[in-house]
């Protein structure tokens, strides 16, 4: 019997299966895909260059796994948040500092300030926004500012939630892309451990003396303890029978953070209609929620493609799309938004990955809904035994529901087991 299961090979049990053996302990990751990394995937062939089909960005200088990053060998180039960016709201495609001319748009930009001073009842996006008198394009501009990270509808975004997961962070700063792909961090990091792929899981039996997982294959695998970084999806699904049931804590926990669908379209031109020079344009309207460059920074010659990137209601739209019907609802946008271009008679090619179509995702990532505080402390409790809990949803000292946050989780987790069997001897 193994010390140690680690119930999928993404970023936060990878670090948990890597912190283990650092103490010395057997460990057996068990994952269902076929590969390393989870959410964080880079497609490779479909140009030159690695292209994100999930996780996109380090965020920031002080993330957590930057030793990771470092160690890897890879390279990073920096997207500066808030600059070099173009937005639609209505009125055409401008720059930054051009939107903010108009005085209605430059009064948004206090909802920043506004939502760190917020006390009292949880309110939903819309009854802030409502709350605080934003109107017109201003509340346009406030309505992107709140749900331009999240994958929720402006009635299920909590603002209390958005400020307990550190999301106002993502506004300020840099991020950083991984040049040689985001998953070669994640891959360095599990590289060598004892992993087994294509196991399913159709079962988890719990207790104090231990922890089981059975598979769709019927195969059983026993360990002292386990640590599930099972996504919150796949969770809230029921496709994962646990035995007993998780206790009212976790089950209530469900219920206030929601997976939410995020689903990226990766589009390749002959050559770019689009400023080279921009990084990002975020959209008010059309089908998708913003489009990157996706080798803005990079010198020399670069492949001319834009990611598409949905989420909340836009994505799930995309997603009940076919791909073809998905590629023709971003050129028409995308004409819209550049109109002395013609999108379509330069586009090549395309790849859709659907999160919320994963059956070992379900979804994106997660985001807290109105009055909901305090649920991924209730996800990460140590109140299943010999099973603990890690992954992005669980995330509660850093950004959560990221890769960052995923990391920490990894490592909390593989603290709490290594305490735990030391005290059972």
């Amino acid at each position: 019997m193994t010390d140690v299961l680690v119930i999928g090979a993404g970023m936060a049990g990878s670090t948990a299966a890597r912190e283990l053996a650092k103490a010395g302990l057997s460990v057996e990751i068990v994952e269902a895909r076929d590969r390393l990394g989870g959410r964080t995937f880079s497609v490779r062939g479909f140009c030159d260059h690695p292209v994100e089909g999930g996780a996109e960005f380090i965020h920031g200088e002080e993330a957590d796994h930057w030793d990771f990053a470092r160690s890897a060998g890879t390279t990073t180039r920096a997207i500066p948040q808030m600059k070099d960016m173009q937005f639609n709201i209505g009125y055409g495609t401008k720059s930054l500092p051009a939107t903010l001319m108009h005085p209605g748009i430059w009064a948004s930009f206090k909802i920043l300030s506004v939502i760190k001073r917020h006390k009292g009842a949880d309110l939903s996006a819309r009854e802030f926004i409502e709350k605080h008198g934003f109107k017109g394009r201003a509340r346009i501009m406030a309505e992107l500012t709140l749900l331009s990270h999240l994958p929720g509808g402006i009635d299920e975004v909590g603002i209390a939630g958005l400020l307990e997961d550190n999301v106002l962070k993502l506004e300020t700063g840099t991020n950083y892309r991984v040049n040689e792909g985001y998953d070669t961090v994640t891959k360095h990091i599990g590289e060598g451990l004892d992993t087994r792929f294509g196991f399913v899981i159709q079962q988890i039996r719990y207790s104090d003396d231990g922890v089981s997982v059975t598979a769709e294959s019927g195969e059983t695998i026993e360990g002292r303890a386990a640590i599930s970084t099972l996504p919150l999806g796949v969770l809230q699904s029921g496709d994962i029978e646990f035995v007993p049931g998780l206790p009212p804590s976790k089950l209530e926990a469900f219920k206030q953070i929601k997976m939410g669908p995020v689903v990226k379209i990766l589009l390749k031109f002959r050559e770019p209609f689009w400023n080279p020079k921009v990084s990002t344009l975020v959209s008010s309207e059309g089908p998708v929620t913003l489009y990157w460059n996706v080798f803005y920074g990079m010198t020399g010659e670069r492949p001319s493609v834009l990611t598409a990137y949905t989420t909340g209601p836009r994505a799930a739209a995309i997603s009940a799309m076919s791909e073809e019907e998905g590629v023709a609802a971003c050129l028409a946008d995308l004409k819209n938004l550049y109109p002395k271009s013609d999108p379509a008679s330069l586009f090549l090619e395309s790849q859709k990955i659907d999160w919320p179509q994963d059956r070992f995702a379900r979804g994106g990532y997660t985001f807290i809904l109105p009055g909901g505080t305090g649920a991924r402390a209730k996800l990460a409790a140590a109140d299943t035994g010999a099973l603990f809990w890690a992954g992005s949803a669980t995330a509660t000292t850093t950004i959560a529901a990221s890769v960052q946050g995923a990391h920490v989780s990894g490592v909390h987790a593989a603290r709490q087991a290594v305490e735990w069997l030391q005290k059972r001897g």
